[in-house]
């Protein structure tokens, strides 16, 4: 997992080797939050093959398949999902002042299969 909780751990990820098309996202989502003056309310999370629910937990605070407002599970509870070439993205909006978080999930084997499954079944069908 790489856990970007603040501006400066994410400009410097985009210094480290990554797959091609994360370093594309996440340089996007970058700029996009730094134009949006939402670059220290914003945190990245890649998650990638091993990756389990106990370390998304420990990066964010709760899990993405459970509810944040009910606590049903395998409810998808995120405000935005975008299939990307080779990732899934994931935005939850979690405050007034647009905080958020931004997962991005490896769609590959090794990844925690419900996540996939939950994400997969979550995107619109005619999509």
């Amino acid at each position: 997992m790489i856990d970007l909780p603040d501006l400066d751990s994410q400009l410097s990820a985009l210094n480290q080797p990554l797959e091609p098309n994360l370093h594309k996202l996440l340089q996007g989502r970058i700029q996009d939050a730094l134009a949006l003056e939402l670059g220290d309310l914003t945190h990245f999370v890649v998650i990638e093959p091993g990756d389990g629910e106990g370390d998304i937990i420990d990066a964010i605070g709760f899990s993405p398949l459970v509810s944040r407002i009910d606590g049903i599970h395998l409810e998808p509870d995120w405000d935005w999902i975008e299939r990307h070439e080779g990732w899934w993205e994931l935005v939850y909006t979690v405050s007034n002042d647009g905080f958020a978080y931004i997962l991005f999930v490896q769609d590959a084997p090794g990844v925690w299969p419900d996540l996939l499954d939950l994400c997969r079944g979550g995107w619109p069908a005619d999509a």
